[in-house]
């Protein structure tokens, strides 16, 4: 495993949602010190920290080792819109939807979904 890609998928995540190092520790119930040293690579965590910082990170395990994974990278895109929109309020949401539905719209792209 890639604790360095690690630390900085990490950080990035954690910048998206705009959550400080402290928030972060909070919610995680772990040291300002030891995120901080995960992120900067100075500090291996257990699996169960992995599951930890996820989850409050409002993300995936899988989404965190991604560099470490052969994943398709369109899987990594959606996810940072979905992360991106998890971190907006209702009215937020809703502009972004409706941002979708024009775009869709104007580009005559059809729903296979229907």
């Amino acid at each position: 495993m890639n604790y360095e890609r690690l630390g900085k998928r990490i950080r990035d995540e954690r910048l998206l949602l705009r959550l400080t190092i402290e928030q972060l520790a909070e919610r995680v119930d772990k040291s300002t010190n030891y995120i901080g040293q995960i992120e900067r690579n100075d500090g291996k965590p257990s699996l169960e920290t992995i599951v930890d910082i996820a989850n409050a990170l409002g993300t995936t395990v899988d989404s965190l080792l991604s560099d470490s994974l052969n994943a398709d990278p369109w899987d990594r895109t959606v996810h940072e819109i979905t992360t991106l929109l998890y971190s907006l309020d209702d009215k937020g949401k809703q502009f972004i939807l409706d941002v979708v539905k024009r775009y869709r719209y104007h580009h005559k792209i059809q729903d296979s979904s229907l």
